[in-house]
């Protein structure tokens, strides 16, 4: 074979091959296309509505007694703390025995010195009474002993009522109720009216919660929703007071809002969307917005195909949520199946 003939015989077999190439690519492309416009995903669909939505605060806080239903077991005179018998968060009935306490010093000697008095003017009384009706003591003289001895007792009474006739003494509960703190230990020496522990009564909770009073105001009786950040069903309920003055080290005010009826633990943490006002905007179905790498996003359904639109969400209302952006009340978007479009896919809508 002469090389002119070689040549043209390469040259030959090239064309061929690219001829062949490009009817298979031809049909190779026209196959995707085929399979591209057969794609389909089945959806449901909902519209997108223009609504009346709450404008809500979320705050943090904590979960108190409530002051209004506690109060402070206090030393009722001088005395040395024998022992507590309950412990901060306990639950105690009415009658729960809370601490034994014994006589300091002080409060033994001024029970007797009470007494003491007491006994003296008794008899003080009765010398003078002897010797008013032998006329040798004037009125005066007997209604001054009857006040004197009247003002002894008082006073003995009024330790006898504090214990101080016992030399030991077991102080409980008045009423069923939470050991919210305690303040003293076995071995402490106490002055009278000196605080042994915090008790709130049972049942009697509320949240205490903090707010930037310069970037958001509320008002009592505003609308809160309050959700224990440990899990739980959401507590209905209205704020009862809302502070004016900010602590001066965390620059927050605290707003109160009661708890009837809930159990949760003192001190537990909570979060709390207080109502402030209401607007008008769009909401769409949770499912409907898709949160990807690409950005918020909803798939507009019209004419068979989902048409992929970019949304900035806001909060959510129960089972829908606050979009806004390029889109209009009215539209329908998918929402089952939401997840597995992509723009410009061909969507069949089930039933």
């Amino acid at each position: 074979m002469t090389r002119n003939r070689l040549i043209t015989l390469v040259a030959v077999l090239v064309v061929a091959a690219g001829l062949a190439a490009l009817i298979l690519s031809r049909q190779g492309g026209a196959a995707d296309s085929d399979q591209e416009a057969a794609a389909t995903a089945t959806i449901t669909t909902a519209p997108i509505r223009n609504e009346r939505l709450e404008d809500v605060t979320t705050l943090y806080g904590v979960v108190q007694a409530d002051p209004a239903a506690s109060h402070t077991l206090a030393a009722p005179r001088a005395v040395i703390v024998e022992q507590v018998l309950v412990r901060p968060g306990q639950a105690v009935a009415a009658g729960t025995p809370l601490a034994v306490v014994a006589n300091a010093p002080a409060s033994g000697l001024a029970y007797r010195q009470a007494a003491n008095a007491a006994a003296s003017a008794k008899t003080d009384l009765a010398r003078v009474q002897r010797l008013y009706d032998d006329h040798l003591a004037a009125a005066d003289q007997l209604i001054a002993a009857r006040k004197t001895l009247a003002d002894a007792e008082a006073a003995l009474t009024a330790q006898q009522q504090q214990g101080a006739g016992a030399a030991r003494q077991t102080l409980t509960a008045g009423e069923a109720g939470v050991v919210v703190s305690v303040a003293v230990a076995g071995g402490d020496r106490l002055a009278q009216d000196a605080p042994l522990m915090v008790l709130a009564r049972q049942g009697a909770l509320s949240v205490k919660l903090g707010f930037d009073p310069s970037a958001t105001q509320f008002t009592s009786g505003d609308a809160v929703t309050i959700r224990p950040s440990a899990g739980g069903a959401p507590i209905a309920g209205r704020l009862a007071m809302v502070g004016r003055a900010a602590d001066p080290a965390t620059r927050m005010a605290d707003a109160v809002a009661p708890l009837a009826g809930a159990t949760l633990p003192i001190g537990s943490a909570v979060t709390a969307d207080v109502v402030t006002g209401a607007h008008q905007g769009l909401a769409a179905p949770r499912a409907a917005v898709v949160f990807d790498e690409t950005g918020a996003h909803v798939f507009v359904v019209a004419g068979g195909k989902a048409r992929r639109v970019f949304v900035t969400a806001g909060r959510d209302h129960g089972d829908e949520i606050e979009i806004s952006g390029p889109i209009q009340a009215g539209q329908v978007v998918a929402v089952e199946g939401a997840y597995e479009l992509q723009d410009g896919m061909a969507v069949k809508v089930g039933s």
